[in-house]
């Protein structure tokens, strides 16, 4: 639509033509023919508005400042080198794999406890005994390389948690798990440590949570937090074994404080250019970020590997906590001379995509005085439809999950109920068992009283046992006499007799009994 506005200064002869034609109807000249105050005073014998109308068409060329309106461009930022895409992720990670249906990053592996999330990757939850991790398939062989990562160690234990993570740069793409936060012992090549478990049992000399970086060419042992005097320093990987290699910063954020939020991430950013690695980091926060801390800067560093594999791991043990990662960029540094202007300059870059892309939804000067509202309103609508459609599938979500926690209460509560059945027939049964128990208990004692009169019957009987045997014998022994003469007067009374006779000798002894 084509607006119109008019405009007459009170310093000019239009003024008292604008006072007196305030009961008169007016004509409009066109916005885009006023440009500027002179333009504006120029067409003035054309205007019949009135004062006010006037004053506000001058206020808003004197905002101008007698300049036609221009399109704002932003400021071109000095050269930095790209982030590699193939050594790299960044949120939102939207792929998804068509087989398992989990999300998956392009480039990479993700294995142990490490799920991918839409916002973040998280190596392992707040669990004992979890080692997780996520290694990049391709390899790197540039001179020198600028990696940025933001992470989240956190968890709703404010003093006891552990056990860390670590960034890797090893020579081999496989990773075997280990007790060396989440990987495998005797790694070939640099590891970087957020180590937040601190370990009672040795002496420190840092304290916890402690970042540290350690150079392994394969054949020395991991030892955390152990004296280097124990044994050969040689052989041994120790935590601030090489000088500046380590800071103490406490990265960790205690989940139940009200001023933490999932917005709080710990911003890391290394880089290794002409065997120095140096480190920094900083805290980020809703709207800001804290400035930089120094960490360390080892020189001398002599990689045991011309290629290389980035990584990162996690582990909890008998103490847990939450490690997510939410981004993680890599740059190379082969044409770069100042590594820390480099960063800068693409931070610079990265920040002002990230405002123009929020400045999208707002009117712009030249929009503004052409009142030409239709780019905003596409855009403003684009993000409304956008954001109702985000609104809807957050609803159907919850409104998913809700019914199937809802199915899953009442299917535990029916298994619980049963449980419930289960426990009070087995105390029916212990009841039982506690009774029977009883009556053992009492025949026992029934079975022991026994005993003892029967033993003390033996006490007090125990000197007649002998004569009541003796007379025993004797009764026995006078029978035996007895039927042995009762024998032989049956045979003196009763003469032997022929066999033709024998029933006479029977009646001879049945006569004579």
């Amino acid at each position: 639509a084509q607006h119109h506005v008019g405009a007459a200064a009170p310093d000019t002869p239009c003024f008292g033509r604008a006072q007196s034609a305030k009961r008169r109807s007016f004509a409009l000249i066109p916005l885009a023919h006023c440009t500027s105050r002179r333009d504006l005073r120029a067409n003035c014998s054309q205007l019949d508005l009135t004062n006010a109308v006037a004053l506000a068409q001058l206020a808003l060329l004197d905002a101008l400042a007698d300049d036609p309106p221009t399109e704002r461009a932003p400021p071109s930022p000095a050269k930095y080198m790209p982030v590699l895409d193939k050594h790299s992720f960044r949120t939102p990670n939207d792929l998804v794999n068509e087989f398992t249906g989990s999300r998956q990053i392009d480039g990479w592996d993700l294995g142990g406890s490490a799920v991918a999330h839409r916002s973040f990757v998280r190596l392992n939850a707040e669990r004992q005994g979890q080692k997780g991790w996520i290694v990049n398939r391709n390899p790197f062989s540039e001179q020198g390389f600028s990696l940025e990562m933001e992470l989240r160690a956190s968890g709703g234990s404010p003093y006891l948690y552990g056990d860390g993570l670590a960034i890797w740069f090893v020579d081999s793409y496989e990773h075997i798990e280990g007790p060396v936060f989440g990987r495998e012992d005797y790694w070939k090549g640099l590891g970087i440590f957020f180590d937040t478990f601190q370990n009672i049992d040795h002496q420190h000399h840092h304290r916890h949570p402690y970042i540290y970086a350690v150079v392994n060419d394969g054949t020395m042992h991991y030892v955390p937090d152990a004296e280097k005097k124990e044994q050969d320093s040689t052989k041994q990987a120790l935590p601030g074994a090489a000088e500046n290699s380590g800071c103490s910063f406490d990265f960790r954020y205690h989940e139940a404080r009200h001023d933490v939020s999932v917005l709080n991430h710990t911003r890391v950013h290394v880089f290794l250019k002409d065997a120095v690695l140096k480190m920094r980091v900083q805290q980020t926060y809703m709207g800001g970020e804290t400035d930089w801390y120094e960490c360390f800067q080892m020189r001398n560093v002599q990689l045991p590997m011309t290629s290389g594999y980035f990584g990162v791991s996690a582990a909890t043990g008998d103490l847990v906590d939450n490690h997510d990662i939410i981004h993680f960029t890599v740059r190379s540094l082969a044409d770069v001379d100042d590594p820390l202007a480099d960063y800068e300059h693409w931070m610079t870059a990265e920040k002002q995509s990230e405002t123009l892309r929020i400045e999208e939804h707002d009117l712009r000067p030249a929009e503004a005085l052409q009142r030409d509202y239709q780019r905003v309103l596409r855009a403003q609508a684009k993000a409304i439809k956008q954001l109702n459609a985000d609104v809807d599938k957050l609803k159907q979500q919850m409104e998913f999950q809700i019914a199937s926690m809802a199915t899953g209460i009442s299917v535990a509560r029916k298994e619980v109920d049963e449980k419930a059945e289960q426990i009070n027939l087995v105390s029916q049964k212990v009841e039982e068992a506690e009774a029977v128990s009883a009556q053992l208990k009492e025949a026992k004692t029934v079975v022991e009283n026994i005993k003892e009169e029967v033993s003390q019957v033996k006490k007090n009987s125990g000197g007649w046992g002998w004569p009541f045997i003796l007379l025993f014998v004797m009764l026995i022994a006078l029978a035996g006499v007895g039927y042995n003469r009762y024998r032989k007067i049956m045979k003196a009374t009763c003469p032997e007799a022929p066999s033709r006779l024998e029933p006479i000798a029977a009646d001879c002894l049945d006569s004579s009994g």
